[in-house]
Order: C-alpha cells, then sequence, then structure tokens
C-alpha cells in the first residue's frame, strides 16, 4: 500500500510537469530494476506503477486547462478548458474531468467480462478497418466545416500536421521518447499562450461551488473511447478524444470534458488487458509490468485491476486539492506575466530535452498552430500530426 501511495506521489509529479510522462520515470525505473527488485518484490513495483499512470492521468489536466501546458494525454482539454477558465471556471473544468475519470473508470471495469470474452476478436477486425476509419473521421472533421473555403483550409491543416507528424515520428528526427512533446506544445501550448498574450485577457475570480455536471453521457462515450485507445496499436488517447469531440459536436464544453478525462483512465485499465489477453502492451506502464511480470496470469491480471481500483481514490483527492491551491493562487498572479513564464519555461525544456532540433519543431507547429483560428478553422484538425502517420502506417 506504501508503494501505491508512493505512486499516486509520483503520478503527481509527472501530471504536474509538462514534458515529464509516466514513460519517463518507467525508462529509469526498469534501467534500474536489479536494485528496486532486491528490495522489493515484483507486485509492489507494479503498484506503484500502476498507481502513477492512473493519478497521471487525472493531474495532468491541471496544467493543460490552468496555464495551456498540455501533454499527449490532455491537448484536447486546452480550449474547452480555457475558456471555462476565462469564465471563472477552472476548477469546474478539472472537476469535470475528475468526474469523467471516476465515471468511465467504473464503466470500464464493470464492462471487463464482456471485455474479456471479445478483445481478441475486436482486435482483430480493427486492424483490418483502422486506416479507412480514421480517414473517415478526418473526412467527417473537413465536411463539418461547412463552407467550402473553410473546408479547404482545414484541409491544408491536417496536411501540414500530418507531413509534420510524419517528418516528427518516422524521420529520426528527434529522440522518440521525447518526440511528441515539442510538437505537441507547439500546435496546442505554445499557440494557445502567443493567442492569449495578443488577447492580454484577465482571469476573473474562481468559483469553486459544485453544480450539477451533465455526466451519463460522456461518461459512457469517454469509457468506450478508452476502451479502443486501449484496443488498438498506435491509436491512443488523443486520437480516440478527437472521436470524441466530434461526438460532442454542439454539447458544450461540459460533456466533452468529462468524455476527455474517462478517456485517459479507461485506456490505462484496458491497456493491462492487452497485456493479458494478448501479450501486447498499449502504453508505458503497460510495458513496464511485463517487464516485471513476464508471464501474465489472471490473478496478476486481477491485481492490476485492483490496483486501478485502489489508485482512483488518491488520484480525485489529490486533483481537486491541488486545483483548488491553483484557484486560489491564479487570481493573484498577473496572468500574462504567467504565460510569457510559461511559455519560456516550455521552450527553454524543449531546448533542454530535444535541442535546437526540437526549437525548430516547436516553432513549425506553433506556426501550424496559430493559423488555425486567422484561418478560422477549428484546432482539433492539428491531430492530423498523429493521425496521418497511423493511416500511413497501417496502409
Amino acid at each position: 500500500m506504501a508503494l501505491i501511495i508512493l505512486g499516486a506521489l509520483a503520478g503527481c509529479f509527472t501530471g504536474l510537469l509538462p514534458g515529464i510522462h509516466v514513460n519517463n520515470v518507467v525508462i529509469v525505473l526498469l534501467s534500474l530494476s536489479p536494485l528496486v527488485l532486491s528490495h522489493f518484490d515484483v507486485y509492489q513495483v507494479t503498484g506503484f506503477i500502476i498507481a502513477m499512470a492512473v493519478v497521471h492521468t487525472f493531474v495532468d489536466f491541471i496544467p493543460s486547462i490552468f496555464l495551456g501546458a498540455p501533454q499527449e494525454d490532455s491537448v484536447l482539454s486546452v480550449l474547452p478548458g480555457h475558456r471555462m477558465l476565462l469564465a471563472g471556471r477552472g476548477y469546474d473544468a478539472v472537476r469535470l474531468t475528475v468526474v469523467g475519470g471516476v465515471g468511465a473508470s467504473a464503466v470500464g471495469i464493470a464492462l471487463l467480462p464482456m471485455g474479456l470474452a471479445l478483445f481478441s476478436y475486436l482486435y482483430s477486425v480493427f486492424l483490418d478497418f483502422l486506416p479507412w476509419l480514421l480517414a473517415l473521421v478526418i473526412l467527417y472533421m473537413v465536411l463539418m466545416e461547412g463552407e467550402p473555403k473553410k473546408m479547404a483550409f482545414s484541409l491544408a491543416i491536417v496536411a501540414y500536421s500530418g507531413a509534420l507528424g510524419v517528418v516528427v515520428l518516422d524521420g529520426g528526427v528527434l529522440d522518440p521518447a521525447y518526440a511528441l512533446f515539442p510538437t505537441l506544445t507547439g500546435l496546442f501550448g505554445l499557440s494557445t499562450l502567443l493567442l492569449s498574450l495578443r488577447a492580454r485577457p484577465r482571469i476573473p475570480p474562481q468559483h469553486t461551488d459544485a453544480r450539477p455536471v451533465p455526466a451519463r453521457k460522456g461518461v459512457v462515450i469517454g469509457a468506450g473511447a478508452g476502451l479502443v485507445a486501449g484496443l488498438v496499436p498506435s491509436i491512443g488517447t488523443s486520437q480516440s478524444a478527437l472521436v470524441v469531440q466530434n461526438l460532442f459536436r454542439g454539447e458544450g464544453d461540459e460533456e466533452f470534458l468529462v468524455a476527455l478525462g474517462g478517456v485517459n483512465t479507461t485506456e490505462t485499465l484496458y491497456a493491462f488487458l492487452a497485456l493479458y489477453l494478448i501479450g501486447n502492451p498499449r502504453s508505458g506502464a503497460s510495458i513496464a509490468v511485463e517487464r516485471m511480470i513476464t508471464d501474465v496470469s489472471f490473478w496478476d491480471f486481477l491485481f492490476m485491476v485492483g490496483v486501478v481500483m485502489a489508485a482512483v481514490f488518491p488520484a480525485v483527492v489529490l486533483t481537486l486539492g491541488i486545483t483548488r491551491l491553483a484557484v486560489r493562487g491564479i487570481e493573484k498572479i498577473d496572468y500574462p506575466l504567467l504565460s510569457k513564464a510559461t511559455t519560456v519555461f516550455l521552450v527553454v525544456l524543449i531546448g533542454l530535452l530535444t535541442g535546437w532540433k526540437g526549437i525548430l519543431v516547436a516553432a513549425t507547429a506553433t506556426a501550424i498552430g496559430i493559423a488555425t483560428p486567422i484561418l478560422g478553422v477549428k484546432r482539433s484538425h492539428c491531430m492530423g500530426v498523429l493521425m496521418v502517420p497511423t493511416i500511413l502506417y497501417f496502409l
């Protein structure tokens, strides 16, 4: 239990610091595994890893919403969360993702018997149709712009971001461990920060009073999208969340944030199901668990599910507690100054982790991200950076 609590604290660390992911900690842990396993057994270390992964999926929405500094799991929360922050509802925005995470994890666990029965079959079906499904999603996104001019612009954004994704992910330009950090930070983080500096917004007083949450539809859709992210190779939470975003077109930011919170947590759960059923891990955490428990049995899988359930409670407490502190602090902070400081911090971090090539990638991605509001199209088209390389890989 002590290592689960330590894992929860480690998940706070990885979730709050832009550029630091669970995978970074996992790499260090695996490199030190002989030393670690000489002091702890494999189940204690596994509990640490799973708790860290679960708490990360909750906490990483905080910097995304309050600072505009997203990680891969939370990129699409930037704009809806930012809108709610500017309306005095930053705490509510994070709370919605927490509700989604808790609700979708409950739905995901309830669906596990069906997953155990159908997972292997669905896996083979998805592999056959995956590139065509993603192509249809892109086509749908473009057509939903309505006007021919906007459709042409959105197609250009998909093409440019997709080309950037191919160069970054398949071209060997950057270290694979950090390739997505400058790319997604530029597309969704730096572009948002620079545009907000231009508008010079003032952060209004933030409210922490509880409001009714329209959660039912968001929880169900988020759980389903998380299952797909855990099921299909090369489909992460960002691609699944993009489908969620289009399913919630016109439904408002609240239900979308609930669904987005649900995607991340459910994907973590079903990545372990994929490890158990087909021996194919879907995340950094599940890869580490595979290295720790080489032959995963049904009882090992039940242990993993139990740790996921146990980690949800500290995830909720820590996320809402940290968010309350952020709400109190942000009212006293000069937000334009905070945005400038965050921008400088991200650029310096990109330089330290990826060098001048990462800076160039981030600058290119930022230009594409800024182009979307100028052209009057949705920034979700920038998710071509992940979808186009995935389509080409499977074709």
